[in-house]
Formats: C-alpha cells, structure tokens, sequence
C-alpha cells in the first residue's frame, strides 16, 4: 500500500499537464490544414517538457536557417534567369534581318501567300496615294508613288507577299500593281 501511495504521489503532479497535453492534442486532430495542425503538434509537445522545448527551439532555428538560404539560392535563380534573358535579348538584338536560313524566301507550306478581295471603300490620304477599304476588313495604304489605275468600288484586287517581305495589291481588271502597306 505505502509502494501504491508513493507512486501517485510521484505521478500526481504529472496528472494535469498530461491531461492537458492530451487535451491540445486532441484539439490539434481537428485542424484541416497540414501545416497547421503539424504547427499545433509542436506548439502542444513543445508544452509538455522542458527537453521537448529545447528541442523545438532548436528545430525553429534550424527551419528559420534553411528557410533563409532557400531565399538565398532562390534570389540568385532569378537574378542568373535574369541576366540569361537580357543577354539573349542583346544577343538577338537585329537578328531578324540577318539572312540565317538559306530557305529564307520560300514560303512555308501554311504560310498565306495571297489574298483576293473586292474594294469597299476607296479613298486618298494627304499625300494623293490611295488608301484602301477591302470587303474582307483589311485597310491597306499605297506604299509607292506610281499613278493608280482607274480603280472602282466593286473591283477586285489580290494582295500578295513579294520576296523581300513587303506587298503588291494586283487590280485584277485593270491588269496593273502598286505597292502597298497594311495599315489595319
């Protein structure tokens, strides 16, 4: 009987910081989120003895230490990411008009060579040169400075890519071409 009493004696004072330990566990099952309810674990064990404390202190800066060299490593990701694009930029920098392929002038099988629309709108900009309004949307303006033939609304017309990248709109009843730009 004296063994009995001795024990619960020593274990008394234990009894209410296992019940409530037992009771910040039980809270911590209920959270949802993972990192939440790992965060009240070691809040709950960190409570329960002094040694389990120390160990969570040393576990949070040992977390806080790997946290600020992956902000480190990550910080001079971007930065070499960074430098990478703006070399290749530089790098790049005039290259469209460098002659790199020598397919360069042939058309793609799915590039559109050509276009064939009516005239809806004919009209002259500031400078005399036509501007025209196609039945398709498109507004193309005259590039060159050549007299236009007697074009009429309702006449057809096909555009068409030339080899250097720029664009002839043939007026298909008249037979004749200009030069022309894509304005919209």
């Amino acid at each position: 009987m004296r063994r009995v009493a001795t024990i619960l004696l020593l274990i008394s004072p234990l009894a209410p910081v296992q019940a409530q330990s037992a009771a910040e566990l039980a809270r911590c099952v209920a959270i949802a989120r993972d990192a939440d309810r790992l965060a009240c674990y070691d809040t709950a064990l960190a409570n329960s003895s002094p040694e389990a404390r120390a160990a969570s202190e040393v576990r949070a800066r040992e977390s806080a230490r790997i946290a600020a060299e992956e902000a480190v490593a990550a910080a001079a990701a971007a930065k070499a990411s960074a430098e990478a694009e703006a070399k290749a930029r530089r790098e790049a920098f005039g290259a469209e008009a460098v002659a790199s392929r020598p397919d360069r002038f042939k058309p793609r099988a799915d590039e559109i060579r050509e276009v064939e629309a009516g005239v809806a709108e004919l009209l002259t900009n500031r400078s005399g040169l036509g501007v025209f309004l196609l039945d398709n949307g498109q507004l193309w303006r005259q590039a060159d400075t050549q007299s236009l033939p007697n074009v009429r609304v309702g006449d057809r017309v096909k555009i068409s890519k030339t080899t250097l990248g720029g664009y002839n709109m043939t007026f298909l009843k008249q037979k004749r071409a200009a030069l022309v730009k894509r304005v919209r």
